[in-house]
C-alpha cells in the first residue's frame, strides 16, 4: 500500500512533460502519473550521483575520444588523397611531355621519310616545321 509522504509541487514545463511523457497511443487513460514518477525517482536516487558524474566523464572520454581519432584518420586519408593527386599530376605532366616528344619525332619522321609526297598530311607537316 503507497501512503502521500510529501505534496511536491511540478514546474508547468516538467508537468507538460509529465503529461506527454505518460500517455499512451490507443488508449485513453493515461498512465499512472505517480507510479510514473516514482519509477523515475527510485531510478535517479538508486544510483549513486557519483557514479553517475564518474560514467558521464568516461562517456564523455570515450566519445571525444572516438571523434579524436576519427578526425585523424579523415586527415591522414586527406593527405594520403593529396599525394594520390599530386602523383597524377606530375604523372599527366610526364605522360604528355613524352606524349609531345613521340609527335615531334613522328613530325620529323614522316618529314624525312617523304620530303617530296603532296598528300594533305605530309604537305601541313611541313608547314607546321616551317
Amino acid at each position: 500500500m503507497t501512503k502521500v509522504v510529501r505534496a511536491f509541487s511540478l514546474d508547468p514545463a516538467v508537468s507538460e512533460d509529465l503529461d506527454l511523457n505518460t500517455r499512451v497511443p490507443g488508449i485513453s487513460k493515461p498512465m499512472n502519473k505517480s507510479k510514473y514518477v516514482n519509477e523515475a525517482l527510485q531510478f535517479y536516487m538508486g544510483k549513486n550521483i557519483k557514479e553517475m558524474i564518474e560514467e558521464n566523464k568516461t562517456l564523455k572520454e570515450n566519445l571525444t575520444g572516438g571523434l579524436r581519432s576519427r578526425d585523424k584518420a579523415i586527415s591522414g586519408l586527406e593527405g594520403y588523397i593529396s599525394s594520390l593527386e599530386n602523383q597524377i599530376v606530375s604523372e599527366r605532366k610526364e605522360t604528355g611531355i613524352i606524349i609531345q616528344g613521340l609527335e615531334h619525332d613522328l613530325v620529323d619522321s614522316l618529314a624525312k621519310e617523304s620530303p617530296d609526297c603532296l598528300c594533305l598530311w605530309c604537305r601541313l607537316m611541313r608547314r607546321l616545321q616551317k
